[in-house]
């Protein structure tokens, strides 16, 4: 009988950058938990300064933005005849295309 003998895989590219992503994942991944750890700290703390409300007076003590009256812009300002260079369904005799 004829004895195989199976040498170990050699490195390759492939391998290479997966053990380097995996390096990198991992890294990854521990800073992604730290800032949910530090989040759901911070979120703890917010629920416990508003506990005894209920969600009417959490939303009615949130600040609002102050509406400002809308003011018209500089830019809008309308044509002295602006009927003339309306397109649709009016038919213009003084204004011509040549």
């Amino acid at each position: 009988m004829i004895q195989i003998i199976t040498k170990r895989k050699k490195d390759n590219a492939k391998s290479r950058r997966c053990r380097q992503r995996g390096e990198h994942y991992a890294a990854y991944k521990a800073e992604c938990d730290e800032n949910r750890a530090m989040a759901s700290r911070i979120e703890a703390a917010f629920t416990k300064i508003s506990e005894g409300c209920t969600s009417r007076v959490c939303k009615a003590t949130m600040p609002i933005q102050i509406r400002s009256t809308e003011q018209p812009s500089a830019d809008n300002i309308c044509l002295p005849e602006v009927a003339k260079f309306a397109a649709g369904f009016r038919k213009s005799e003084s204004l011509t295309a040549r």
